[in-house]
């Protein structure tokens, strides 16, 4: 398999590989039926300063095994928003040391309880108060651990089958932060990452719940954002 990428575009960034000059198109053609475990290999072999990303959602314990599996140490950004549910927090704290995660915490300059008690909860969806409580909980925190640790991958869970906006996406695709978003789980089934979880026995948790979506088809806003 050849993996190619822009000439032109690695003379602009000679010492970077992944930047947004980077022929994707051609990168996301090679690997299309490529195994997630190679999709991985290739990006650390390529990446200067990956970093991955988690919400800890139901089977997103198969992504944080397959990344560390390649690199242990890489970080792993969690935005603690404070509306988890306590069945969550028990999980992160048993695959924080299952896996020996090299977790990093970002959690909003106000808490959940001052939020609660100012703004009245969490607000309704699609509403203008809703986009302030994402921006306030989940995107800012975020957008404070991308600049303080200024990774040129940013590597995620995502699949094609999880909502119509991801399905349009691939596996190597511009993220924000001048990084290059990679999902090396992008092209599997639901079916086959719950296959991944029982034949590794991984630990896992349904009882969970993102206030910045609301809804399982709906974005949280970090993919829609540039």
């Amino acid at each position: 398999m050849a993996h190619n990428a822009s000439s032109n575009a690695l003379q602009v960034f000679p010492n970077r590989f992944f930047h947004h000059g980077a022929n994707l198109a051609a990168l996301n053609r090679d690997f299309a039926e490529a195994k997630p475990s190679e999709i991985m290999q290739f990006t650390m072999d390529k990446a200067q300063n990956p970093v991955v990303f988690t919400n800890f959602r139901p089977l997103a314990v198969a992504f944080l095994h397959l990344v560390t599996r390649a690199k242990p140490d890489i970080p792993v950004i969690w935005v603690d928003h404070g509306y988890n549910t306590p069945e969550t927090y028990r999980h992160i704290e048993n695959v924080v040391k299952t896996l020996k995660l090299n977790l990093r915490t970002y959690s909003p300059k106000m808490s959940a309880a001052h939020y609660n008690a100012v703004y009245g909860g969490i607000p309704q969806l699609d509403t203008p108060e809703h986009d302030f409580f994402s921006r306030t909980v989940k995107l800012e925190p975020f957008n404070r651990a991308m600049q303080e640790l200024q990774p040129d991958v940013w590597l995620n869970g995502i699949r094609h089958d999880q909502n119509a906006h991801r399905k349009n996406l691939d596996v190597f695709t511009p993220g924000n932060h001048g990084t290059i978003r990679v999902a090396p789980m992008f092209h599997l089934r639901e079916i086959d990452v719950e296959e991944y979880v029982y034949e590794k026995e991984l630990p896992d948790n349904d009882v969970y719940y993102d206030p910045t979506k609301g809804e399982e088809h709906r974005e949280c806003g970090l993919m829609l954002e540039k």
